[in-house]
């Protein structure tokens, strides 16, 4: 960010952690009271061998997240979602059925490990798997979308000349003169340099700005290139260009991106 606003700091992760606990163990209780009929200290102790392996889950997941899928392309972390979701909604199933055995052990009803038959299994693997998708958008939303990436401008003249990528707990310079392409999704951007890729929280509107726009060419409303690193073009029908780049990247060029490129013919 470039400093020139005050952001709210979303609560620490911590605090979530705990206040996510006791109330979703709150609403499995009184789901309990009202579905099962049981006494309410059985139904606390059901819930809680359902919340208790799903808090500890959550815990590790943020940990894998921060550590090693959020700092990864767009593609990277989606097909990481789909593997973890699996691995967390088949642990949290086992997990609990293990805690549920131990609380009928403590009833006095025998410790039997019951596997869920029927609908109920699928409705606890669904849970599972949404149960996923809320603590991953948690740790996404606490660390602002992708921390990993986060981009901090240094104060300097215009065109843009460095800035600066947080990776984990370190940041590193980037030299703007080494960036072959920039792509963008939304609010973020994917940036391709001779070393490597890496994400910034920047709409590819935003980067623009702080460009030089005579090295750097909006070629596609979602790609900016190096003029400097572009090898060669070649036409892909309808008026648009493939642009081959000297990383090896291959970028779409659309009808303006074109016409804008053909301007440069001398």
């Amino acid at each position: 960010m470039n400093g020139h606003g005050i952001a709210m700091r979303p609560p620490s992760a911590a605090a979530l952690w705990v206040a996510g606990t006791v109330l979703l163990w709150a609403i499995y209780t009184f789901v309990f009271v009202q579905t099962v009929g049981t006494g309410f200290v059985d139904c606390a102790r059901t819930a809680l061998a359902n919340v208790l392996p799903l808090a500890l889950l959550a815990a590790a997941t943020r940990a894998l997240l921060k550590s090693h899928v959020m700092e990864q392309t767009v593609p990277v972390q989606a097909a990481a979602h789909t593997g973890l979701a699996i691995a967390f909604a088949t642990t949290w199933y086992a997990l609990v059925i293990v805690l549920l055995a131990f609380v009928r052990g403590v009833s006095g009803g025998g410790y039997l490990i019951r596997s869920f038959q029927g609908p109920a299994f699928t409705w606890q693997v669904f849970q599972g798997l949404v149960l996923y998708a809320l603590v991953a958008a948690v740790c996404y939303a606490v660390r602002g979308g992708r921390e990993a990436a986060t981009v901090s401008f240094v104060d300097a003249p215009r065109p843009l000349e460095r800035y600066l990528t947080k990776t984990g707990d370190e940041m590193r310079p980037v030299e703007v003169r080494e960036i072959v392409s920039i792509t963008g999704a939304q609010d973020y951007a994917e940036v391709a340099t001779l070393s490597g890729r890496h994400l910034v929280r920047l709409s590819l509107s935003e980067f623009e700005r702080r460009l030089d726009g005579q090295r750097f060419l909006r070629v596609h409303r979602s790609a900016i290139i190096n003029f400097d690193y572009l090898d060669r073009t070649e036409p892909a029908g309808g008026g648009r260009m493939l642009a081959h780049m000297a990383n090896g990247d291959s970028v779409e060029v659309s009808r303006a991106g074109a016409q804008l490129l053909r301007s440069f013919m001398v």
